[in-house]
């Protein structure tokens, strides 16, 4: 399994327009066929912090999803809504 954790810290005033932007990501690869689990997550006590953990059954899963457009999407657009790149996290388990 491939595990992959994305933070990412929003630029202030941005969080709905934000929120609105990635709920595309979250549908759209949750609903992928080598998906496990896709969550997006607001880290506690902060306005601007947040978290997408990321579950997938392998490597070709992943290489699928960043294949998508909803995730083209996302890569393209998020620097609109972030103060900083994301810190990507990968992992084997």
């Amino acid at each position: 399994m491939k595990i992959i954790n994305v933070s990412l810290k929003v630029k202030p005033g941005k969080e709905t327009a934000y929120e609105e932007f990635v709920s595309k990501l979250v549908e759209g690869s949750s609903n992928e066929a080598g998906n496990i689990s896709y969550g997006h997550y607001k880290k506690l006590g902060t306005e601007d912090e947040y978290e997408i953990i990321e579950h997938w059954k392998d490597a070709a899963a992943v290489e699928s999803h960043n294949a998508t457009p909803h995730f083209q999407n996302f890569a393209k657009n998020i620097g609109e809504y972030v103060t900083e790149d994301p810190d990507i996290i990968r992992m084997d388990h």
